[in-house]
This record gives C-alpha cells, sequence and structure tokens, in this order.
C-alpha cells in the first residue's frame, strides 16, 4: 500500500502539466481562430472576428500601401539645414546686406578738375563691371551751388535708359559709393544754373577701367 501510494502522488503533477498545456494550447487556438486569423489574414472561420468587428481590420497590401502613400506623415522630412547667414551688428544698429566680392580690375584713384560754363552742364563718367566698386567726393572751388545726378547706363542702352543713384539739387559738395547693379557707363552731371562759371574738383576711387569727361 505504501509503494501504490508514492507512485500515485508522483504522478499527479505531470497529469496537471499536462492538462495545463493542453488548456494553453486550446485558449491560444480559440484566439487565433476568433481574433488573430479575421484581424490580419481577413480568415474567420467561426463568424466570431466578423461579429466582434475585427475583419474590418484586414486590409489587402495593395490598399495599405496605396493609403500609407496619401498620407502625410506626422514626422517633418529631414532637410538640408539652411545656410545661416551672419547676425554680426553693432548695438542698437539693425544688420543690413553685406556685399563683398574680388575684383579684376586693378584698384585706381583720380582727381580731375572740372569747369561749368553759365546755364551749362558737363558729365564725368567712368567705365564700370557690374559688382565692381566705385567712391567719390566733389566740392566746388568757392562754394557754389549745383544741381548734382549720379547715374548709371547699361551696356548697349536704349535712349533715355538710366538710373540716378544720388540726386541733389542746390549743393556744393557730394559723397558717396556705389557697387555697379550691372555693367555699363556710372558718373556724375553737374548743371551750372547760375551766370558765371563754375569750378568743383573731383575725386574718384575703386576699381573702374577709365575716366572722362563727356
Amino acid at each position: 500500500m505504501t509503494q501504490t501510494s508514492t507512485v500515485s502522488s508522483a504522478s499527479t503533477p505531470k497529469k496537471e502539466l499536462v492538462r495545463g498545456v493542453l488548456i494553453a494550447l486550446a485558449v491560444a487556438g480559440v484566439i487565433l481562430a476568433v481574433a488573430v486569423l479575421p484581424a490580419e489574414y481577413g480568415i474567420d472561420p467561426s463568424g466570431a472576428g466578423k461579429a466582434l468587428g475585427l475583419t474590418s481590420l484586414h486590409r489587402p497590401a495593395n490598399v495599405a500601401s496605396t493609403v500609407a502613400s496619401n498620407v502625410a506623415p506626422t514626422v517633418a522630412p529631414i532637410a538640408a539645414p539652411a545656410t545661416q547667414g551672419s547676425t554680426v551688428a553693432a548695438p542698437g544698429e539693425v544688420r543690413t546686406l553685406t556685399i563683398a566680392a574680388r575684383q579684376s580690375v586693378a584698384y585706381r584713384a583720380d582727381t580731375r578738375e572740372v569747369t561749368l560754363l553759365p546755364g551749362k552742364g558737363v558729365e564725368v563718367k567712368t567705365h564700370l563691371a557690374k559688382g565692381a566698386t566705385l567712391i567719390y567726393a566733389w566740392k566746388t572751388t568757392k562754394g557754389e551751388l549745383l544741381n548734382h545726378d549720379f547715374h548709371g547706363e547699361p551696356v548697349k542702352a536704349k535712349e533715355d535708359e538710366f538710373e540716378s543713384f544720388i540726386e541733389e539739387q542746390g549743393v556744393s559738395e557730394s559723397r558717396g559709393s556705389l557697387i555697379a547693379p550691372f555693367t555699363g557707363v556710372h558718373g556724375w552731371y553737374w548743371k551750372n544754373k547760375t551766370d558765371a562759371p563754375v569750378t568743383l574738383v573731383l575725386h574718384a576711387s575703386g576699381f573702374y577701367t577709365d575716366i572722362y569727361k563727356k
């Protein structure tokens, strides 16, 4: 009797283990048939998937890819970083546009004395390439007043095709600079509206090829 009791008690845990495994397999099979197959593959052998609304979760691969391509991504695509301009500025100032360029024409500086007859006008011109710099200062010898137009004309300009950069009325002197916005002829026009000759002295410098009176 003692031997029979020992064998029976030793085999009981094994039976419980087997029964647990069988129950787990049965539950997994139910979940597979009721939930996984209807939702993932559209297969509903028991009909429970349709009743539970799980078959509506299934979508063919080609449809899913089409929908995915039409839906905007929720995460912004990574773009190449934009080039950031310098933010260097003096205290209290708003930074302006930086324009800097190498110059192919040799630097030069010229001084011209120009006399305007009463009621007449005179032009002095330079040839500047686009991006070249011109700096100037002029002043009448006795403080007389003139009308002044600092302007430019593009290459092969049509009649009356020009741009005035600085226009002044009744001034005895002027100073300025220009980075040429186009290749062409750039310079000064003065008009003497007095009844006596007026002489001015022009100082010019920059990267122009020539300077001449027109």
